[in-house]
């Protein structure tokens, strides 16, 4: 099996999947796309864990920035105020972690798998 060795590569893997798979799947295809990762990748479970979480992240927060600014920032106070938090940019953390969270975990579980074998 193919393994990936440069954690950039595997960064950029793991984003352009997600971007791609959720314009045609539900929003948790990412926990399959981590979870692919994991077994891919030659890193340790924890810095498999990161990259992914970055990656998942990253791409989360840009496509939430990239909807605020289309819709002239309407949406994010309507939703802050919607779940009762205290700021807005409350919004955009509780975005990454929805979909980097799971992404990640999945890639630690499965880098654990491969990591004992």
């Amino acid at each position: 099996m193919n393994s990936i060795h440069s954690a950039p590569t595997l960064f950029i893997l793991v984003a352009a999947s997600a971007l791609v798979l959720q314009l045609f799947s539900p929003w948790w295809i990412v926990v399959a796309i981590g979870f692919a990762a994991g077994l891919l990748s030659r890193f340790s479970p924890w810095k498999t864990f990161l990259i992914v979480f970055s990656a998942i992240g990253l791409l989360w927060l840009a496509v939430t920035l990239y909807l605020t600014a289309t819709n002239s920032a309407v949406l994010i106070p309507r939703m802050a105020a919607l779940l009762e938090l205290p700021a807005s940019w409350m919004v955009f953390a509780l975005t990454i972690l929805i979909g980097a969270l799971p992404a990640s975990l999945a890639a630690l579980g499965a880098s654990w798998l491969r990591y004992t074998r």
